[in-house]
């Protein structure tokens, strides 16, 4: 779901980084592939605390630019940049939050619409989820968590 979502605005995005941020059209597919792995890591993670409800107001919009888990990811995308397509860190510190923001805008775009709801989510980030759950609870949904 989510790359499918990146994947729609990719040719937008990297123009944009390479008209914006002089990246060149390689180093831009490459972080905006970045942007998909951090993002979904993040979100991972976040849910791997069982904040569904905290995770939908974020992606509706509500906590978007304040959230802890977007500032962390977007924290975690400057260094990868850096270090892993050896951007360098003032270009980074301006690409991170760009990216972050209109990725998060497109996804709360999808749940505002309705187009992604709570168990959309769940499905796509509840790898894992099933094991944390408290007294064989995830069995006892039905697999939704696998």
């Amino acid at each position: 779901m989510l790359e499918n979502i990146i994947n729609s605005v990719k040719g937008q995005l990297t123009g944009d980084l390479q008209s914006k941020f002089n990246l060149n059209p390689d180093q831009a597919n490459r972080s905006v592939d970045l942007a998909k792995d951090t993002m979904t890591d993040g979100l991972k993670k976040e849910a791997g605390s069982g904040d569904f409800g905290g995770i939908m107001n974020m992606l509706k919009g509500n906590q978007a630019g304040i959230h802890p888990a977007v500032n962390s990811m977007t924290q975690n995308y400057i260094q990868s940049l850096s270090a892993k397509l050896g951007i360098p860190v003032g270009v980074a510190t301006q690409i991170g939050p760009y990216v972050m923001q209109f990725l998060m805008s497109k996804l709360s775009g999808k749940v505002n619409s309705g187009e992604v709801g709570q168990s959309d989510l769940m499905s796509m980030l509840g790898g894992g989820l099933k094991e944390k759950l408290p007294g064989g609870l995830g069995d006892k949904l039905g697999g939704m968590f696998k």
